[in-house]
């Protein structure tokens, strides 16, 4: 049996003031630092053994801090970096609605197959997570924090969760929100921590 706990970064500046911020940096808010502190205690309790990080500054920011309760190696990996937005990259949200209204009407009708303004597609973002997580299933460890990002880690739970295209797109990861993702066998089982409580079974789709 292997758990998979997937971490989203703490909160940051450009998440506190709705800035779409992509493969861009933006560093955490004292909020963001709280929250990563909870989750570190939080998993100081749950023997993990390997800890893994995307690259980008607000994921090394919290991986630090989780760090300081887990004294692991950290093994950064850029395929687990949040997905591209392209342009809307450091964009605000509500700017974005209406500068690219057309656009941004698309990607809500089908997120799984827009590609608009460089933006990588969600097939792009499960190809390069994919093998990321085979070598995952390799490793000896059998409890492994993920610590990346709101998209791409919704990506990677849904590919061991086996949801089709649109049902990655029905629940939410907050920043304080862990998921862990048990394989046992052919049973893939899912429960949820939010801010250090938990676990609560299921993936609850409310943000």
């Amino acid at each position: 049996m292997k758990d998979l706990f997937f971490v989203r970064h703490g909160q940051t500046e450009w998440n506190a003031t709705g800035r779409m911020q992509g493969q861009r940096n933006s560093d955490l808010n004292d909020l963001g630092r709280k929250q990563a502190d909870i989750n570190g205690r939080l998993l100081a309790d749950l023997d993990i053994a390997a800890l893994f990080a995307s690259p980008l500054d607000r994921t090394r920011q919290t991986a630090e801090i989780v760090n300081q309760y887990l004294s692991l190696p950290v093994t950064y990996d850029d395929r687990i970096v949040e997905w591209d937005c392209g342009d809307w990259s450091g964009q605000l949200r509500e700017e974005v609605k209406v500068k690219w209204a057309d656009e941004w009407a698309a990607f809500q009708a089908d997120p799984y197959h827009f590609r608009g303004f460089n933006c990588e597609t969600y097939p792009d973002m499960v190809e390069r997570a994919t093998p990321f997580l085979a070598e995952l299933k390799e490793l000896r460890a059998n409890r492994i924090a993920i610590i990346s990002h709101g998209m791409i880690g919704k990506v990677m739970v849904s590919i061991l969760l086996g949801l089709k295209n649109h049902e990655a797109f029905e629940f939410h990861q907050a920043n304080d929100k862990i998921f862990q993702v048990t394989l046992d066998g052919n049973e893939t089982m899912v429960r949820h921590y939010v801010a250090g409580a938990g676990p609560f079974d299921g993936i609850d789709s409310q943000p």
